[in-house]
Formats: structure tokens, sequence, C-alpha cells
């Protein structure tokens, strides 16, 4: 599909099915599509009740907190439900002869329409705390445009290690529980071991998380090398995946 008119079937229908996956998601529920305001919020008071224990909890520290889980969400959330996109939609790829890239990027925009209200209510929370916002915070979408780069990217090579291999979906379970520990969302990096810090920023989402804190809370802006980085390990993980999921796209079919 190479025309104009075919790239915008191809929009519509990712829209359509992201809308469909977002009905299906609260069907049944009781209190349906608040879940997606409730869950992250009470998420948050927990993370909040145990950690700022540990330290002088303060307004600073929640909105680092949330700022950083809200950033680990979306890669989590991205990652797993990208990674059974193929599987879950077995039945639809076998009888639809449409490009099978459509089903992990409708799944990418469901989750990315959820992030957007945690979004909001994150920026509520500034407003209501009256945290202090700087120019830098403008930085912010950026560095969302790269983490969202980084997660399709991810999300696409996990739908297709999950063709191959199953376990892929346990193990990446373990990986997505991880995450709150080995990315700075409620520890500080100016807090551990230069090495340390090293080797977990060396993961793009460790990094961007990072970025996004001092944009939002420190009023610095993220040096020209770690932006440079950040970005060119997104583009290279989401190209790698793009190109990879290209090549496994005529075996979809076969493999489920």
């Amino acid at each position: 599909m190479s025309s104009l008119s075919d790239i915008r079937k191809i929009k519509t229908i990712i829209v359509f099915l992201s809308i469909i996956e977002l009905k299906l998601k609260y069907r049944g529920a009781f209190l349906g599509f608040f879940w997606s305001i409730l869950e992250p919020l009470a998420q948050l008071v927990v993370l909040y009740v145990v950690f700022g224990g540990l330290r002088s909890a303060n307004e600073d520290f929640i909105v680092y907190l949330f700022s950083g889980l809200i950033m680990v969400h979306l890669f989590s959330r991205t990652t797993a439900q990208g990674m059974n996109s193929l599987v879950s939609k077995q039945s639809v790829i076998l009888s639809l002869n449409i490009p099978r890239i459509i089903f992990p990027l409708s799944v990418i925009l469901t989750v990315l329409f959820m992030i957007g209200i945690e979004v909001i209510i994150f920026f509520l929370f500034i407003i209501v705390l009256k945290i202090k916002i700087t120019a830098t915070i403008f930085l912010l979408p950026i560095l969302y445009g790269i983490l969202i780069m980084f997660a399709t990217g991810v999300s696409l090579l996990l739908s297709v290690i999950r063709l191959y291999f199953k376990d892929i979906q346990s193990i990446w379970g373990i990986v997505g529980v991880s995450l709150i520990f080995i990315t700075p969302v409620f520890w500080y990096v100016n807090e551990m071991p230069s090495e340390t810090v090293t080797l977990f920023l060396i993961n793009p989402l460790a990094l961007i998380i990072e970025m996004a804190h001092n944009v939002i809370l420190f009023d610095m802006l993220p040096t020209i090398n770690e932006f440079i980085y950040a970005t060119i390990s997104s583009f290279a993980v989401l190209l790698i995946g793009w190109i990879l999921f290209a090549k496994t796209e005529v075996k979809i079919a076969e493999m489920l």
C-alpha cells in the first residue's frame, strides 16, 4: 500500500481497532473507563506511602514519582500489549488480508490514549500543588516522543519474538515489574554510586525518565550527549523492530 488513499485507509483501520480495544478493555467492569484514572492514582498513593516514608517526603517527591510512573506505564503497557497484539488477533489475521503492522500499532495507540489521561492528571497535580513551572518543561513532549519511538520499536520486536518463543511473555512480565526499581522512579540519580548510575542510564528508558525529571522539577536541560544518545538509540530500536517485523510479516499467518 503506497498511495495516499491506502495510507489513509491504514490510519482509519488503526484508529478503529484502537477504539474497539479500548471498549473491550473496560467491558463488564463496574467502574469502566474510570479505572484508567483510578489505577495509576492507586499505584501512586501506594508507592508514595512506601517510599515517601524512607525520605523526607514533600510535594516535589510526589511529582518526581508520578512523572516517572507515567513513563514506566507507557513503556510497560505498550510493550506488554504490543507483544501479544498478533496472537490476540489471530482470527482476524487469518481471515483478512491487511497489513499486519496495523495490529501492534492500534494497540500502541490505545495505550497512548490511556497514558494521555495520566498526563492530564499529572499536570493537574502540578497546578494544585503549585509546583513552579519553568521553560524547560516545554521539552517534555519531545521526550515523550522519543520514549514512544523506543517503546514502539521494542513492541514490534517482542511481537515477532512472541511468535517463535512463547515464554517471552512470562519473562517480559518479570521485566515489567522490575522497571520501577531499575529506572529512577523513586530513587534519585545523585544518590547512587557513579558506576551504578552509568550502568542504569545505558537503558534509554532510564535516561529519558531522568531527563524528564530534570526538565520538570530542576530547570535543567539534557546535555547534548544525553539527548543524542536517547534519540539515536530509540530510533535504532524502532528501525530494527520495523525491519524485523517487515521481514516476518509474510510468515505471520503461518506461524499463528
